[in-house]
C-alpha cells in the first residue's frame, strides 16, 4: 500500500524541501517507487529535482528557443476540477517526471497559490449540500491515492510550503504521516506551541465530516496523519558536538513536543491506531543533522542527493574556481556526507512506523 508523508512546520529556515530531496533519493537507491509531490508555489523541489534539465533548457532558452518544463503539476490537476469542468481527475492526465530509476516528480508552479481560495471555500463548505465544494475537498487524497496504487508506488514525498494555508492543510490530511524538521533555537521551540494548535484544529474538523463523507461515497482520507518524529537540523559542531547554545535548544524541542503536540493530538488515537507513533521523550527526535559546511550549493547546481555528491562535483561551484576539493576539506566533505546518509537512513527507518 502507498504511503503518503510530509514534513511540515510552518515555522520556515529547517531544510523542508532538502531532507525531503535527499529521503526521496535515498529511498529510491533502495529499492523503493517513490513519487515526489511538489506542493510548495515556491518550486524549490522541483528546482533540486531537475537542476541539470533546467540548466538545459535555459541554454537552450537563451538561443530564442521557447522552452516548457514538461509533466503536470498540481496546479494542472486540480484546476478543470475546481472551475466544475470533471468530478475527479482522471490517472491518465497525472504526467509525473522522471528523475532517476524509481523516482518520479509531480512538478511545482510558481502559480500554484491560485488555488488557496478555492481550496479554502471547499473546507469552508464542507458542511453543506455543494457536492462541488466536497469533491474538490477531496481531490487531492483521491488522486494521489488512485495514483500510487495504480502504479505501484511505495512512498509518496509531500513538500509543502511553510504556511497554515488551505493547500497546506489539505495535502497534510491527506498523509499517512509525518514529520517535523525544526532548528535548534528559540522561535522553532515557540512553533512547537502553535504547531500543535493548528494541526488539532485541523483534524478535529476533518473529522466532523469524515462520516458523511463515506455515507455520500466520497473518497475521503482519515485525516489522521501519524507523528513520525522530530529532525534536529542545522546546528554547528564545536569539539564533535553541538556548541552549547545548539544544545540548550536541542533538549528544549523534544521536552516541548511532548509537552504539547503529542497531547493535542493523542486524542484522536483509536485501538487500532497511535498517531504519536508511542513515541518516550527520549525517542521524539528522530535524527540530528548537522550544518552542511559548503555542500549545499554543490548539491543544488549539480542536482544529487548530498551523499552522491562527487570529486569532480566540488568544482562547479565558483568557489572553487574550477578546482575539485582535495586532502582535507575532500575527506571532512566525505565524512559529512557518510554522516547525512546515516541520518536520512535513520529517518527513512521511522517510515516503518506507518500503521
Amino acid at each position: 500500500m502507498t504511503k503518503i508523508v510530509t514534513l511540515y512546520n510552518h515555522k520556515g529556515g529547517v531544510s523542508k524541501t532538502t531532507t525531503t530531496f535527499n529521503l526521496a533519493h535515498f529511498l529510491a537507491q533502495n529499492g523503493k517507487k517513490v513519487l515526489a509531490v511538489d506542493a510548495d508555489p515556491q518550486s524549490n523541489l522541483t528546482e533540486l529535482m531537475m537542476s541539470p534539465m533546467i540548466a538545459a533548457l535555459d541554454e537552450k532558452e537563451m538561443t530564442g528557443s521557447e522552452t516548457e518544463i514538461e509533466g503536470s503539476s498540481l496546479l494542472d490537476l486540480l484546476k478543470p476540477r475546481i472551475d466544475g469542468d470533471i468530478s475527479e481527475i482522471s490517472i491518465e492526465s497525472v504526467k509525473t517526471i522522471k528523475i532517476d530509476k524509481g523516482l518520479e516528480l509531480l512538478k511545482g508552479d510558481v502559480n500554484l497559490s491560485i488555488i488557496e481560495d478555492s481550496l479554502a471555500e471547499a473546507h469552508i463548505q464542507r458542511f453543506s449540500n455543494k457536492t462541488h465544494e466536497k469533491r474538490t475537498y477531496v481531490a487531492i487524497g483521491d488522486i494521489l491515492t488512485r495514483y500510487g496504487a495504480e502504479n505501484k508506488i511505495d512512498y509518496i514525498l509531500i513538500d509543502v510550503g511553510p504556511s497554515s494555508g488551505a493547500l497546506t492543510r489539505s495535502c497534510f490530511l491527506i498523509c499517512d504521516g509525518y514529520f517535523v524538521p525544526t532548528a535548534p533555537d528559540r522561535f522553532n521551540v515557540q512553533a512547537i506551541g502553535t504547531l500543535s494548535t493548528i494541526i488539532k484544529k485541523w483534524m478535529q474538523d476533518h473529522s466532523q465530516i469524515y462520516n458523511d463523507f463515506i455515507e455520500l461515497k466520497l473518497p475521503i482520507r482519515h485525516g489522521r496523519p501519524q507523528f513520525l518524529g522530530v529532525i534536529l537540523q542545522n546546528f554547528k559542531i564545536r569539539g564533535g558536538k553541538p556548541k552549547a547554545t545548539y544544545q540548550m535548544w536541542m533538549e528544549r524541542i523534544p521536552e516541548k513536543v511532548s509537552s504539547s503536540l503529542l497531547p493535542s493530538i493523542s486524542e484522536f488515537n483509536t485501538d487500532e491506531k497511535d498517531i504519536t507513533s508511542g513515541l518516550a521523550k527520549d525517542k521524539i527526535v528522530v535524527s540530528k543533522i548537522r550544518d552542511f559546511e559548503g555542500l549545499i550549493p554543490i548539491m543544488q547546481e549539480c542536482g544529487k542527493a548530498m551523499f552522491d555528491i562527487s570529486q569532480n562535483d566540488t568544482k562547479i561551484i565558483p568557489a572553487s574556481n574550477g578546482k575539485a576539493w582535495s586532502g582535507a576539506p575532500w575527506e571532512g566533505a566525505q565524512e559529512r556526507m557518510a554522516t547525512y546518509r546515516q541520518s536520512i537512513s535513520e529517518i527513512a527507518t521511522n517510515l516503518d512506523l506507518i500503521k
